[in-house]
């Protein structure tokens, strides 16, 4: 059972690998990349505004909607997971190995649509983002079924984490390794997973979180494939 954490993890470090050296190459539309990145995050942050105000959720939200929803920071992500992963491999049990998988397919998945919708704007000549060109540039940046599993899979690792976070022995490994990971150059990985587990521990109900962010986004899911000129209901 534990090859297939490893397995899928391994796998999903080659596909943000991968994805990270085309963000290097000279033609990476990083303009459109970055606006469009910026517009996507003040999105996230109106549709979820209640669950960050609200006592315990903050650090939660922060997490999936700066850490796993992307960011160029991810390439130095990248390339220290790439470094430590054959140790995180040996000492991780299979269930965590398994969400570090999720949350790295999650990030891939959510960069890989990125890109493409950057592209679209750059072929497009898009320099501006409002909620009609960004529905023409999803739409044109997008396929149904892997956006279904951008967002189911946000469902699992939220799951996920819930039971992570009452492992002690999980929560005791990655606080031990603070210390050594920033002296060794992860300091931005043990962060990242430290964050992780640290906003659902804060969490009153985790289920009612992932199922609020889950809803929402598949709802909105919807509506942007239907041609709805409101897809997150701002108006």
């Amino acid at each position: 059972m534990r090859d297939n954490g490893a397995d899928r993890f391994r796998a999903m470090l080659a596909r943000n690998h991968e994805l990270a050296e085309t963000t290097r190459s000279p033609g990476f539309p990083l303009a459109e990349f970055d606006l469009l990145q910026r517009w996507q995050l003040e999105r996230l942050t109106t549709t979820f505004d209640d669950l960050y105000r609200r006592e315990g959720y903050r650090h939660a939200v922060e997490f999936f909607v700066s850490d796993l929803y992307g960011g160029l920071d991810f390439r130095e992500r990248d390339q220290e997971m790439s470094r430590v992963a054959p140790v995180m491999i040996r000492f991780l049990p299979n269930n965590a190995l398994v969400a570090l998988a999720e949350a790295f397919e999650l990030q891939a998945l959510s960069l890989e649509y990125d890109k493409q919708m950057a592209e679209y704007m750059a072929a497009n000549g898009i320099r501006a983002l409002d909620m009609g060109r960004y529905i023409d540039v999803y739409l044109h940046g997008s396929d149904r079924a892997g956006r279904e599993r951008q967002i189911l899979l946000i469902s699992k690792l939220g799951r996920d984490l819930k039971g992570l976070v009452r492992r002690p022995m999980i929560n005791r490994l990655v606080r031990m390794l603070r210390g050594p990971a920033h002296a060794a150059g992860f300091g931005n990985l043990q962060e990242f997973l430290e964050l992780g587990l640290s906003s659902f521990r804060e969490l009153e109900d985790p289920v009612f979180f992932v199922d609020t962010i889950y809803q929402r986004e598949w709802a909105a899911m919807e509506r942007l494939f239907a041609g709805d000129p409101d897809p997150f209901g701002f108006s």
